[in-house]
């Protein structure tokens, strides 16, 4: 690159859905399997800490963030909330 030429950079920024109204995510809810730390298909499997893991995702805006996190799919369990700005390194927001 020479002095003066101008560089253009294109950056992919994921965008998620309020499950419950449709208006931008605030949160990104995680959800794990029933009994995750003994359980092979679980991401958390044989892990201390499984905050960060995740077998579902659900994503909520903060008026609806605790009525998202109690609507866990079937056989899966709550685990964690954290607001999409934690996710930037990843592309959100």
């Amino acid at each position: 690159m020479k002095v003066g030429e101008v560089l253009t950079e294109h950056k992919k920024i994921k965008w998620h859905e309020c499950q419950v109204c449709g208006m931008p995510a605030y949160y990104r809810i995680t959800y794990l399997v029933s009994n995750c730390r003994a359980n092979p298909a679980s991401s958390a499997y044989g892990k201390d800490d499984c905050s960060w893991c995740s077998d579902a995702d659900g994503y909520a805006c903060k008026k609806h963030e605790r009525e998202v996190s109690q609507d866990a799919p079937m056989g899966m369990s709550w685990c964690s909330a954290f607001p999409l700005k934690s996710f930037k390194h990843m592309g959100f927001y």
